[in-house]
């Protein structure tokens, strides 16, 4: 036993260096996850009691006031969200506190109490908006009933970010002691090591070629599942390693550019010559999650333009629906510079005498009002067409001659032209035609057909209130008609009486002479 330990004293030494190690090494790991879970439930709860106010309230207040503004309910995305989040905010709040014992008399349940109040309130004001009743939803506003709620998040929140810092700190603490406490032994077991550094290099020279075995697996594995250059030469070790170390890189700064929004970042040395042999590598798959991104951001960006045209153009509606023609002007001119259209009309469904025709309500080109008079007949024409089948006609080759642009550089024919018909439920009540040097794309479509329906409803308002006012001025004149002819009614009446009065007088008067001369 004693030679045993005599000739491997080294692998004994080693045995019990790297024994008291792994001792030491898993007493600090236990510290340092420990601390580590505490520190990362401090920073949870620390986040968790900043999001009732930056989170929930937030998102109810930007919900309700965007809902208010514009009726639309996709405003209303943020005020769903809060209440979603409300519930497993409160709840994994009160889990943590729970699992660090910390006593909160009660304040925690306060703030749910008034935040769940201002959600009931939030949903009143929701219902009072979609009503209309602006001075009420304005009056509500005004209450400022998230006060109430911030009185109690910050007797909450106070104590809570105070406690918590401190655990932070005590964890934080801890785990640098665990840490120096593993690099003091890291230096130790170095130390001890140092005498054996030369039996070391032996083995290393032994085992240099199982390295070499090994690189060689290393560069097959990288191209395999990393990136392939799609040429194929023998490398030195350190040409390996560097381009193994090169191809994280590439992973990595790809990855970080389009974490910044940079979606147009490519892989240097990944083209056509060699895409299909990277179709299952990281190489490949990056550039696929990039195109499928950029695809993600394109879509959000049409979106966002539909919404925040929708929301320009219902409150140009709305700010001019009192008058019919201004309003045909205002919104033509506003579709046509936001669709970057040469040349915009907008006809509108008129009747004369139980007959229906288009008649031409606006006209805007380059930036001017065209004062221009047109009436088409239904089914006459593109325009005429449109209004019988009740379908968008969308033309990307228009005939020469349909319609001239006209600049200060000469007459030009427009390459693209869209129809649509404005419906109200399912009634067209107008037309609208947009002309452009440039093709009309889907999500513009969409936009011009989600904005027709609130001028459609505008332009039905409009001719029913001026069908309801010749009504009323059509009872007044009858009215006023009627006193008239009754007053002349009254005024013979009086003559009558009089005339007849005048003949009694007279009749009396040559009955007295008759008397008169019969006595004589």
């Amino acid at each position: 036993m004693r030679k045993l330990l005599a000739d491997n004293w080294i692998v004994v030494v080693l045995g019990l260096a790297l024994a008291t190690s792994v001792i030491v090494a898993i007493r600090n790991h236990f510290v340092i996850q420990q601390n580590n879970l505490l520190q990362q439930q401090t920073e949870l709860v620390e986040q968790r009691t900043r999001e009732i106010l930056s989170g929930i309230m937030h998102g109810l207040d930007l919900g309700v006031r965007g809902y208010g503004l514009t009726r639309d309910d996709n405003m209303l995305r943020p005020y769903r969200e809060a209440i979603q989040i409300s519930t497993v905010t409160f709840h994994q709040l009160d889990s943590l506190l729970k699992k660090q014992t910390y006593n909160d008399d009660g304040k925690l349940m306060a703030v749910r109490k008034e935040v769940d109040a201002y959600i009931v309130f939030s949903k009143q004001m929701v219902d009072t908006a979609r009503i209309d009743s602006i001075n009420i939803f304005k009056d509500m506003l005004k209450q400022d009933k998230g006060y109430e709620v911030w009185k109690q998040y910050s007797a909450f929140s106070q104590p809570l970010l105070a406690y918590e810092d401190q655990l932070n700190k005590e964890a934080r603490a801890n785990y640098n002691a665990a840490i120096r406490n593993n690099l003091i032994l890291q230096i130790t077991i170095a130390v001890l090591a140092l005498p054996l550094l030369f039996i070391f290099i032996q083995r290393v020279r032994k085992e240099r070629d199982a390295r070499q075995a090994l690189l060689l697996e290393v560069q097959e594995n990288d191209r395999k599942y990393v990136f392939d250059p799609g040429e194929s030469q023998a490398l030195s070790a350190s040409e390996i390693n560097e381009s193994s170390i090169q191809n994280v890189r590439k992973a990595s700064d790809f990855i970080r550019h389009m974490t910044d929004g940079n979606y147009d970042v490519d892989w240097k040395g990944l083209d056509q010559s060699n895409a299909d042999q990277n179709a299952e590598t990281l190489a490949g798959n990056l550039v696929r999650m990039r195109e499928q991104l950029k695809r993600v951001r394109l879509e959000d960006e049409k979106r966002n333009w539909i919404n925040e045209g929708l929301a320009t153009f219902s409150e140009l509606v709305r700010n001019n629906q009192h008058d019919n023609n201004l309003l045909a002007d205002r919104c033509i001119s506003f579709l046509t510079k936001y669709l970057h259209a040469q040349q915009g009309s907008l006809f509108v469904v008129e009747e004369s005498n139980g007959e229906k025709y288009l008649e031409l309500k606006a006209c805007f080109a380059f930036d001017k009002k065209k004062w221009v008079q047109k009436r088409i007949d239904i089914g006459q024409g593109l325009i005429g067409q449109a209004y019988l089948e009740g379908d968008t006609i969308e033309l990307r080759q228009v005939p020469q001659g349909y319609t001239a642009i006209t600049s200060g550089l000469g007459d030009a024919t427009p390459s693209n032209l869209v129809i649509v018909p404005l419906k109200y439920d399912v009634t067209t009540v107008a037309i609208l035609e947009l002309a452009s040097f440039e093709e009309f794309q889907e999500h513009h479509i969409n936009f011009l057909k989600k904005a027709g329906e609130f001028l459609a409803s505008a332009i039905l308002n409009t001719q029913n209130t001026h069908k309801m006012k010749e009504l009323l001025d059509h009872a007044r004149i009858n009215e006023e008609q009627m006193k008239q002819r009754e007053e002349e009614m009254r005024q013979n009446m009086e003559e009558l009486q009089a005339t007849q009065e005048e003949l009694v007088r007279k009749e009396r008067e040559m009955q007295k002479r008759m008397e008169m001369t019969a006595g004589r």
